[in-house]
């Protein structure tokens, strides 16, 4: 509640009276649609006419899934309006399948990564729910640049939503298998067209162990860069970095508190920003 005060307080100082006001109906909207969704169990998308459905298991949950959709709209519509019905699209940090969802009603196929086995379920749940079983796979394994058995830290439990991510410095007594994304490319699975990753810090070995794909396969990509956990372990705009070094052209989506999306391309079609 503190860092959402301050977050208005913020938003008063910047841009006046009539933004905090607008902010204000958007909160209390917000809980409205929440307590609306939890009644129902599920929570309706529509972005700009495709459709899809999520289980909703609790008030809070609807609230948080709620508010990501809304502050991630923009990286979501740009990233489907580029999308193309002959792609292959990795869904890299699932989570509850949101952008898979999304990605499948227009994409051939969807490859998404979920190490934590109740999300992995949820996401099974999810495709089933919008019929979309046949296109979506779900693979319960994390990428990153190496093929191991790491932590995974699942940030806070029920009370974060179970979301979570690669730590191998965690203490954390839940493990995960982990395994480069070239491996899995070599060992049969099919070889993104579009990629898209969120997690929570773990960016830069996710890329470093998919160097083959993005240089031979991958089109495009959207990543949510976790710039506070990068900054902690001194690997501030190691993403950028890496992408430049393979030839994309990166461009910033969006910002929001301690985390921003890029998108990077190989076309320039994709260079004016979000739609």
């Amino acid at each position: 509640m503190r860092d959402r005060i301050c977050d208005l307080w913020q938003i008063l100082r910047a841009k006046g009276l009539p933004a905090l006001s607008g902010e204000i109906r958007r909160f209390v909207e917000r809980r409205i649609r929440a307590v609306i969704a939890w009644r129902r169990r599920t929570y309706a998308v529509d972005l700009d006419g495709i459709r899809a459905r999520c289980e909703i298991r609790s008030y809070a949950e609807a609230l948080n899934m709620i508010r990501t959709y809304q502050t991630e709209a923009p990286c979501l519509r740009h990233l489907v309006r580029h999308l193309r019905s002959t792609d292959t699209f990795w869904d890299v940090g699932a989570y509850y399948g949101l952008y898979s969802l999304l990605a499948a009603q227009i994409c051939r196929q969807v490859v998404a990564f979920e190490p934590y086995p109740p999300n992995a379920q949820r996401i099974l749940a999810n495709a089933a729910r919008n019929l979309y079983a046949d296109r979506i796979r779900v693979l319960e394994l994390a990428l990153s640049d190496r093929q191991d058995v790491v932590s995974f830290d699942l940030r806070g439990g029920e009370r974060a939503f179970m979301m979570g991510h690669v730590d191998p410095r965690s203490a954390s007594p839940l493990r995960v298998l982990a395994v480069p994304g070239d491996a899995l490319v070599a060992q049969g699975i099919p070889p993104p067209d579009v990629v898209k990753i969120d997690v929570e810090g773990h960016e830069c070995e996710v890329l470093a162990g998919m160097q083959q794909i993005l240089r031979t396969s991958v089109r495009q990509l959207i990543c949510e860069v976790h710039a506070s956990a990068l900054a902690r372990r001194n690997r501030s705009g190691c993403v950028e970095r890496f992408l430049e070094g393979l030839g994309f052209r990166v461009l910033l989506l969006q910002s929001r508190r301690t985390e921003y999306f890029i998108w990077a391309d190989r076309e320039g079609s994709a260079m004016n920003g979000p739609g």
